[in-house]
């Protein structure tokens, strides 16, 4: 860079000089200062505007040069040897874990360059801005870092890809994780931060997409694994759910089973992800499936959620469905869902003192909320006014937790 300044000098000069000998002639320049006028030929007012530039370019080179050693005197008595920057460092971090923010990004940004492990001073000092606010100070020390040490490309980006989606901008974070599972396609930490921004967006099909990398490359436990296949399904079901929902009738049921043939056969056998599809075949009129679905899962696997589900079918042949119920009861006499779906089935019936007795058995097994309030609703259409009422006021205790102990006024009893 030097050697192209002296040249490019030296070149203006020459071409000054030339033209000085060639046009000797050229013109004068005249310098009017107050009541002093100055006249000097074209070429040596030139030659002095050449001069005043190079003065003034060496004199900003001087003070930036004064700066930068004035500067690392400094860090050197503060900071001095690596041993005592590595000390301050640690103070930087004790600064950071204490929330003393500015303190923290000041003596872990002025330390970075002299420890071993400058990646922690730059992670922790963005954090640091991040705090104070300051999110473009954040981003700069971030891409500073990277620019000084490309090897740290893959924590920088997760760090800055975590601030974006803490401000909400998913798209932008979306952007830089995506780039780097590009570059690092088996880096869990890559792989981890996609899965928290799908799970966040609610993003299913993204996250079924990364999936299979989780799965493979063992980024979480065992449990959230298992926990993240079945959001990744219940999630699709949902989203053929909606599709559903702008298609005929006719058109929803062909629809619907496409989704669920897409779901792994052992996920099929899932309760949660039994009742969920159920529930989306209940919802789109699709009652018949739903019930083929329940009774075989039922006939299989016992489960009180979906249990429940068989009690709200709406089936033409209900007495089948009720037949099929009946069964069950000699295998789950205590079942208190069981009993409460066959009470709404014989609503469903029409068969009325039945469908109470069932209510009744259930809540002799299990008080619950539910339960009640389908006893006290019939009781209310079957003209028991004051029996409506206290079960209801059975279920309104059920629900409330206990009340305080506080003075209350004495009953007054009407003759």
């Amino acid at each position: 860079m030097k050697k192209l300044i002296a040249l490019t000098i030296a070149i203006i000069l020459l071409a000054l000089w030339g033209f000085g000998f060639v046009l000797p002639d050229a013109g004068y320049v005249l310098f009017i200062l107050g009541q002093k006028t100055v006249e000097t030929s074209l070429w040596f007012a030139c030659f002095i505007v050449l001069v005043l530039v190079v003065l003034w370019w060496l004199t900003t080179r001087f003070l930036l040069v004064s700066w930068s050693i004035a500067q690392r005197l400094t860090d050197f008595f503060v900071f001095g040897t690596t041993e005592r920057a590595s000390k301050r460092a640690a103070n930087g971090l004790v600064d950071f874990l204490s929330g003393d923010w500015l303190q923290a990004r000041k003596k872990l940004l002025r330390t970075a360059t002299k420890v071993e492990s400058p990646l922690v001073n730059y992670l922790a000092a963005a954090r640091a801005s991040y705090e104070l606010g300051d999110q473009e100070d954040a981003i700069k020390i971030l891409n500073d870092a990277q620019k000084k040490y490309p090897t740290f490309t893959v924590p920088i980006g997760v760090a800055q890809a975590k601030m974006e989606m803490n401000n909400g901008r998913f798209e932008q974070a979306k952007l830089i994780l995506l780039a780097l599972q590009q570059k690092a396609p088996k880096n869990t930490i890559v792989i981890n931060s996609l899965r928290q921004l799908y799970e966040l967006r609610q993003d299913w099909l993204g996250l079924g997409d990364i999936f299979p990398l989780v799965k493979k490359y063992k980024v979480c436990s065992v449990a959230e694994t298992i926990e993240i296949e079945t959001l990744v399904v219940l999630g699709q079901l949902n989203l053929a759910s909606t599709t559903a929902q702008h298609a005929s009738v006719a058109d929803r049921l062909a629809i619907l089973r496409k989704a669920w043939g897409k779901v792994p056969p052992y996920q099929q056998r899932v309760p949660r992800i039994v009742a969920a599809y159920a529930k989306i075949l209940i919802d789109h009129l699709q009652d018949q499936e739903a019930e083929v679905l329940l009774r075989k899962t039922l006939s299989k696997s016992w489960d009180e959620s979906l249990v429940d589900l068989y009690g709200v079918l709406r089936i033409s042949d209900i007495a089948e469905v009720i037949r099929n119920a009946e069964t069950w009861l000699k295998y789950y006499p205590q079942s208190a869902a069981l009993l409460r779906a066959l009470g709404r089935l014989h609503l469903r019936n029409h068969l009325w003192g039945v469908a109470r007795d069932y209510f009744q058995r259930s809540l002799a097994v299990q008080k619950n909320v539910e339960t009640y309030a389908e006893l006290a609703r019939i009781l209310n259409n079957l003209g028991e006014t004051q029996k409506s009422l206290e079960v209801y006021q059975a279920a309104l205790q059920l629900s409330v937790a206990t009340l305080p102990d506080l003075p209350q006024p004495a009953k007054i009893y009407q003759a």
